[in-house]
């Protein structure tokens, strides 16, 4: 039910997953909000936002 931005886009996949297609021009906040949600959540574009999650992730996971 949260909106992000006017532009947004959403919806549901046959699935059952939900798309979620928000503009953005600082990836910290979304980044974050990205990582709370753990593996329910997949980026899958753009690439570099994708590697950004990735690359944050592996430093977590190399913390432990």
């Amino acid at each position: 039910n949260e909106s992000w931005h006017p532009d947004q886009k959403n919806y549901f996949e046959k699935d059952g997953s939900y798309v979620l297609k928000v503009p953005y021009s600082d990836e910290r906040e979304l980044l974050m909000e990205i990582l709370k949600h753990g593996d329910q959540v997949k980026v899958v574009a753009p690439a570099a936002l994708k590697k950004q999650v990735i690359d944050t992730l592996k430093k977590a996971v190399q913390s432990y």
